[in-house]
């Protein structure tokens, strides 16, 4: 009995403890998931009831969940982690892969990541990233369909805007006020999003320290 006991105490120190990397590890796997979960939750809601500017409001709370987990995993590709995870969970929730979503979900967490590695973790950064996401939801869609249908996509914008200043006799100035409005509405979107992303992660640190030592154990 005696050279099991110390055969299987050798296998136990042999085992790593709980380290910061397979915690940060764990973390990544769980934001990564409520992202990808809440892609699929609230956007198909959100595009079901075809509510106004449901890609910058599924935006913003994507915002809040990746710059929140990019606090507690401060390391420079982070966030393009949880997006992979994110991107796979929703592309394969309709049985079937879908690429248009699939790249939509990376290039948002290429570009916060970019964001928050360059301006670093503070209140501003995480303003700038989500305000940055959430005008990018403006001009997505025209990217895509350029790709998609090439050049003379962005004629048949043209002309229909003419049309639609034509049919209602309306000022062409009166329409560029409405996407002045529109884009103004995004940026307070992100705006909200971003300083609330960070409050919320000094909150849960706050928490977290408040429990002391004793969550080292866990």
């Amino acid at each position: 009995m005696q050279p099991d006991i110390k055969e299987n105490q050798n296998l136990s120190d042999s085992i790593p403890k709980s380290s910061p990397l397979s915690r940060e590890t764990v973390l990544i796997g769980i934001f990564g998931a409520v992202w990808g979960l809440m892609e699929i939750t609230v956007g198909f809601t959100l595009k079901g009831l075809r509510i106004p500017m449901g890609g910058a409001i599924l935006t913003a709370i994507s915002c809040i969940i990746f710059l929140t987990g990019r606090f507690f995993v401060p390391h420079r590709g982070s966030i393009f982690l949880m997006g992979a995870a994110a991107a796979t969970i929703k592309v394969f929730s309709v049985g079937t892969v879908i690429a248009g979503p699939f790249m939509a979900i990376l290039i948002e967490a290429a570009l916060a990541e970019f964001l928050v590695s360059l301006f670093k973790i503070n209140r501003l950064s995480y303003i700038i990233t989500a305000v940055t996401l959430c005008l990018y939801t403006i001009i997505h869609p025209f990217i895509s369909q350029g790709i998609i249908f090439g050049d003379d996509i962005y004629f048949i914008y043209l002309e229909t805007f003419k049309k639609i200043t034509q049919i209602f006799n309306l000022n062409p100035v009166y329409l560029i006020w409405i996407v002045i409005i529109y884009v103004l509405i995004h940026i307070g979107l992100g705006i909200f999003s971003g300083w609330f992303s960070y409050s919320l992660s000094l909150r849960v640190n706050q928490e977290k320290q408040a429990l002391g030592p004793q969550q080292e154990n866990y």
